[in-house]
């Protein structure tokens, strides 16, 4: 292989992905790893549907044009799979989490543990599903120690409006539910009461903004979570 030939990557079982260079010493020193991997936002449903969002995150390594040499190109962030999950036993729910999960390689999982969210952690926990437990705060900040993380209810809408605006964040052209999840994101509105405290609206009645939030919690995951360019990778009962 030449720098000149179309880029045929090889997919390693960790995540990471390389132009393979056959062996040829004038690549040696050359080489540069990208990765492909899964961020998962779950928003814990009380009365009404868990939504759960899974975006891709790909970043492959390129030639630069001078001899064997290689870069990182660009990074893709893809919405490709959201569903809302009517179930509201919690064990049943840990237990469909983890199948979805075993079916996703290389993957992180940051969920909403404001309120319930807690306890439903702790059921994540007991299965030895390995995430990350965002409280959402009024402010601007994020703090995170270990797996647990305090973000503010500002910080993560607009990092989500950000990455939608500038494209760094797109949907799959054929992702099921599309537009359903467009019209949340719409509508999806941060408000300040009297107090001053950041209230989150899913645009009035008849209106959920479930899976808009999920999707936030998955990009969080990938911008500010994701601890590098290396996925951890899961071990899962049934995973492949």
């Amino acid at each position: 292989m030449t720098p000149q030939d179309p880029p045929q990557y090889v997919h390693l079982k960790d995540g990471r992905v390389v132009l393979p260079s056959n062996a040829d010493p004038a690549a040696a020193g050359h080489v540069v790893y990208g990765w492909s991997k899964h961020h998962c936002g779950l928003d814990l449903g009380r009365s009404d549907p868990s939504a759960l969002v899974v975006v891709r995150d790909e970043c492959f390594p390129v030639f630069t044009g001078r001899g064997f040499e290689q870069a990182l190109g660009p990074r893709r962030l893809t919405v490709v799979w959201q569903e809302s999950c009517g179930i509201f036993d919690y064990s049943a729910l840990v237990d469909h989490i983890a199948r979805r999960l075993s079916k996703i390689p290389n993957w992180t999982l940051a969920i909403d543990a404001s309120g319930l969210g807690a306890p439903f952690s702790s059921q994540l926990d007991l299965a030895g599903l390995d995430h990350f437990s965002v409280v959402m705060t009024a402010g601007a900040s994020l703090t995170k120690s270990g797996k647990t993380v305090h973000v503010s209810k500002s910080l993560l809408l607009e990092n989500l409006a950000v990455h939608l605006e500038n494209g760094g964040l797109t949907l799959a052209h054929d992702l099921a539910g599309k537009q359903d999840l467009l019209r949340e994101i719409s509508a999806f509105q941060l408000e300040s009461t009297a107090s001053g405290n950041l209230v989150l609206k899913g645009g009035g009645k008849g209106h959920n903004s479930d899976r808009a939030i999920a999707l936030a919690l998955a990009l969080l995951s990938a911008t500010h979570l994701d601890s590098g360019s290396m996925p951890v990778q899961q071990k899962l009962l049934g995973w492949r």
